[in-house]
């Protein structure tokens, strides 16, 4: 239940634009200062050294709405198939009374169904909140028309990527890698070795830590990342990392092309006290699990309002989870929540004091 990319990286920024004694509804294909979207990492307070200069802002603005555009865009299987390429000019005026665009037109379409998805996702970030900074004709905005080119080209993606500690990591593998003895196995392991920290027993803390590993060509697995997403703390989180050193050797490396390489996997750990004073606490938490489960499902069947409805249940058995808090703020995000969704993101934030989607939560809710 990832958050789309379309959610996630979308900065919106709202913004009044003065009232006109006169409506002028002429629809214009020249303006002085031609629209561009308004996109927080363009503003001039984040770039001083502009001074307000319009075209810096607007040449910044187009590059990051391309950006945007490409990571949203779904390649047309019928383009892909016929090996289409080529760039599309879908056409629209920028309403300068809201921001939003309208009148969307195909100017120009290669086949394939690469026009259609152009729209859709210029559709989608309309409704997803995108506002434009309206054309100015002799100082007032005024409506334009907008040519926007969307560009699509056939990238045939490598099976592997290298991580910044100089890793191979393959995302493309024939067989993915496994426990030794299957997922029973696994779960038997994770459950019987995992040591709940002695001087931590009487708190009752409960809780998920989730690693990301990389299952080597040695079958060892090696940690690169941790979310401690109730705040443990720092002894459960060296507990995790012990019990993932305890693997090593137990582990069946990926194939690809009949040879064996090396893969990421997460690995979840779930700490509860055996403490009989513990058990109320205990049955919360697994109670909150299963109706994260479920919310999770929810979404799955495009049930979003009862999916948060859940995920709110479950908060209210475990309050700071930040997992839940972060699933039902992307959540609020994709129903155009943001009030809602950034203050699920802040508290994370508040929690953890970082988090693993910073970039998302600042762009989405400011510093």
């Amino acid at each position: 239940m990832k958050p789309t990319i379309l959610t996630i990286y979308l900065s919106l920024l709202s913004f009044c634009l003065a009232a006109q004694t006169e409506t002028d509804t002429t629809i214009y294909n020249i303006a002085d200062v031609m629209p561009y979207p308004l996109l927080k990492r363009c503003i001039p307070e984040r770039n001083p050294g502009w001074n307000g200069n319009a075209d810096s802002i607007r040449r910044c603005a187009e590059t990051q709405l391309f950006t945007i555009l490409a990571h949203n865009i779904r390649y047309p299987n019928e383009a892909r198939t016929n090996n289409l390429q080529g760039s599309v000019v879908v056409s629209c005026i920028v309403e300068p009374s809201n921001g939003r665009i309208s009148n969307l037109k195909l100017l120009k379409d290669i086949g394939g169904g690469c026009g259609e998805e152009a729209l859709r996702v210029l559709k989608a970030l309309d409704e997803a909140g995108l506002r434009w900074q309206p054309g100015m004709l002799s100082g007032k905005p005024v409506r334009v028309r907008h040519a926007l080119p969307i560009r699509f080209r056939l990238q045939e993606a490598l099976p592997y990527y290298v991580s910044l500690e100089g890793d191979t990591i393959y995302t493309q593998y024939d067989i993915s890698a496994d426990f030794k003895g299957g997922l029973d196995s696994l779960l038997g392991f994770l459950v019987n070795k995992l040591d709940y920290p002695t001087e931590w027993a009487d708190s009752c803390k409960t809780g998920v830590i989730e690693m990301a590993t990389v299952v080597k060509t040695d079958g060892s697995l090696k940690v690169v990342n941790q979310l401690d997403f109730n705040n443990l703390g720092m002894d459960f989180q060296f507990e995790a990392l012990r019990l993932a050193r305890r693997s090593a050797g137990l582990w069946i490396p990926a194939e690809y092309l009949e040879q064996k390489v090396a893969t990421t996997l997460p690995l979840r750990v779930v700490f509860k006290s055996d403490r009989e004073r513990c058990a109320l606490i205990n049955s919360k938490f697994d109670q909150a699990m299963l109706l994260a489960d479920e919310g999770a499902t929810l979404l799955e069947q495009e049930k979003p309002e009862e999916a948060i409805q859940k995920w709110s249940e479950a908060l209210a058995l475990n309050p700071d989870n930040c997992e839940l808090l972060y699933y039902r703020g992307t959540a609020h995000m994709n129903q155009d929540r943001r009030e809602e969704a950034c203050k699920d993101y802040n508290r994370v934030k508040q929690l953890l004091g970082i988090t693993w989607f910073e970039e998302i939560r600042r762009l989405v809710c400011g510093f």
